[in-house]
């Protein structure tokens, strides 16, 4: 158990995050909700259902989050969660952020998901030690010469913090050079991971072929059960490598059977039918949709110090899910699919608002 000075210090440090990513996301949600002309008007609605709603709880949300919220279906949900409730304090309540770092570095998904197809490792740096993909010693000579000496197209990413595509570099075998490599290890400087492209199913391909298309689910450990909250799919713009919207792509809701919602939403914050190349989204279905679920069923059992997790899979040609990352401070995807918890609200309100079981689980 830690000291009772260590355990306030970092109770210190978890309040003061709280406040600043409050403060983030309060202003974000200000900026958008100029951007949408004020959003949806739920002014008697908010004084006669969503204030009543979260008064047992001794809380009262702001009224822009519905406005924002609600204005896509244009009907109130007293169960959405604000931002800055959610990020500010139920992630740090339900997701220790001491092992985030740690646990979320991809250099370390071999060990930690031995039993889950993931792209293949070339080889790897650590705290600017390099190792080979089996977690041998070796030099920064033999980590580039194990990059040139691989036969099809690769990647070089950061291990830590790599959200969106940011710093993600490919390389094709027929143009790379040793001083590319030598330019980009130097570029990374540390924590850093060079692994095979994986290729993807062909329906997924079909969406856009440039970019690898990601499946994201956002899961939650939740009394001693792992529930699945929401999916999105996320479909690279015409000849981009990433896949994330801000990027031009798109993110479109998946259904419990894999199916597409009818729209997607774009980086103008616009819902439309179609992709870039003219797919439309109603006519696609992720293919072994059910292998990814049941893979992050099993896998988040082991990840009790996460209980909310947004894991990121790709499904390959054999149909195989592969998994490429997790984070642990997954967005909520309530733009886009609804309120985050669900069905499950109220018991997670009361959990977090009242009962706090998970108080001393940080300890």
């Amino acid at each position: 158990m830690r000291s009772g000075f260590r355990k306030k210090w970092d109770n210190l440090n978890l309040k003061v995050e709280s406040v600043f990513r409050k403060r983030k996301y309060q202003k974000n949600a200000k900026i958008r909700l100029k951007r949408m002309d004020g959003g949806f008007n739920c002014d008697k609605a908010y004084e006669e259902v969503i204030i009543p709603y979260w008064k047992k709880y001794g809380y009262k949300p702001a009224k822009y989050w519905y406005q924002i919220f609600c204005d896509r279906e244009q009907e109130i949900d007293p169960r959405y969660i604000p931002d800055d409730l959610y990020y500010g304090d139920m992630i740090p309540y339900f997701s220790n952020s001491q092992f985030r770092r740690f646990g979320e570095d991809k250099c370390y998904h071999d060990i930690w998901f031995a039993d889950i197809k993931r792209p293949q490792t070339i080889c790897k740096n650590i705290a600017g030690v390099f190792y080979d993909a089996e977690m041998n010693l070796i030099t920064v000579k033999q980590a580039v010469d194990l990059c040139l000496d691989y036969k099809e197209e690769f990647l070089i990413k950061p291990s830590i913090d790599s959200g969106e595509g940011r710093l993600i570099e490919f390389f094709a075998p027929d143009k790379v050079t040793e001083k590319d490599i030598e330019k980009a290890f130097k570029d990374m400087e540390a924590n850093f991971i060079m692994q095979a492209s994986v290729k993807q199913h062909p329906v997924l391909s079909r969406l856009n072929p440039s970019s690898l298309n990601t499946i994201r689910v956002v899961s939650f450990f939740f009394e001693g059960e792992v529930h699945f909250l929401s999916s999105i799919l996320r479909i690279g713009a015409t000849n981009a490598k990433v896949d994330n919207v801000g990027a031009g792509g798109f993110a479109c809701p998946v259904k419990m059977d894999g199916q597409l919602n009818d729209k997607a939403v774009n980086r103008k914050a616009e819902w439309v039918e179609e992709n870039s190349i003219g797919i439309k989204f109603k006519d696609v279905r992720i293919p072994y949709f059910d292998k990814v679920i049941e893979t992050i069923m099993q896998s988040h059992k082991k990840l009790a110090h996460f209980k909310l997790i947004g894991w990121d899979f790709s499904v390959d040609l054999e149909g195989d899910p592969v998994f490429i990352e997790f984070n642990v401070c997954p967005g909520s995807n309530q733009i886009s699919c609804g309120p985050t918890f669900g069905d499950l609200t109220e018991k997670v309100l009361e959990e977090f608002f009242i009962t706090r079981s998970l108080s001393n689980a940080q300890n």
